[in-house]
């Protein structure tokens, strides 16, 4: 051990305390980076399943309840019928569209085969604060649309006809019909005018995961090699030589 005369501090407590921490950080990178790997078939499996919904023949809402798990529904094409009923609406506050604040205006819609809410579309927020409903004002006469189905959340807020989320329990209660536990979005907004504009289909992006999952395995590598090489080089310094206790 003669080439090495720092070897031996390499063995005291401190350092040995040194070496199990960076052997729990590399253990921690490496499985960072296989779970965003994870995370990454997540959302390619997710994307497919939104892409093969949407991309389905639109059929009846009605038909498509029967003997259906909600959950199973969403963003499947849909097509609904009857007429809005003005008087029960609510907006879905903190919504951004275009880079543009605003609101969901979401609507009760009476068809022959049931009622459910329909997410008209998006209303900016100077024209929401000005306060004129006659703007985006849903048609008096029966439609026939064509959205995606959404899975109903829960509203944990709100102050009068805002709230935070579609809620059908909340909106069941409030308006004093049986929703459905999904609810229709529009994709073209439904409005006497040009508002409310239509809601974009959900991106089908794969996000960051796969570089996120690229920079924990490199700062693996990093630690992998860079932590040896600084070992070697202070197991080949003499600690005495300059003063060093370890």
């Amino acid at each position: 051990m003669g080439g090495w005369p720092g070897a031996r501090r390499l063995l005291r407590p401190a350092w040995l305390l040194s070496h199990l921490a960076v052997g729990a950080l590399l253990v921690a990178t490496i499985n960072l980076g296989f779970w965003q790997l994870r995370r990454l078939d997540e959302r390619r499996a997710y994307n497919a399943l939104v892409e093969e919904r949407a991309g389905a023949q639109p059929a009846s809402l009605g038909d498509l309840l029967v003997g259906a798990d909600p959950g199973e529904l969403a963003y499947r094409a849909v097509e609904v019928s009857g007429v809005f009923d003005a008087e029960r609406e609510v907006f879905v506050v903190n919504r951004t569209q275009a880079g543009l604040p605003g609101v969901h205006v979401v609507t009760l819609l009476v068809g022959e085969s049931g009622v459910v809410a329909v997410d008209r579309g998006f209303v900016p927020r100077p024209v929401y604060v000005a306060g004129d409903p006659s703007v985006w004002a849903p048609p008096d006469t029966e439609v026939v649309m064509v959205g995606r189905v959404r899975s109903a959340g829960t509203n944990r807020g709100g102050n009068g006809a805002e709230v935070e989320r579609v809620d059908a329990t909340d909106l069941s209660a409030r308006w004093g019909v049986e929703l459905p536990s999904v609810y229709v979005e529009s994709g073209a907004g439904v409005g006497a005018g040009a508002i409310p504009f239509g809601i974009p289909a959900p991106p089908l992006d794969e996000g960051s995961h796969l570089g996120y999952a690229v920079q924990w395995f490199v700062f693996f590598v990093i630690g992998l090699i860079g932590y040896p090489l600084v070992l070697v080089r202070l197991a080949r310094e003499d600690p005495e030589a300059d003063g060093a206790d370890g």
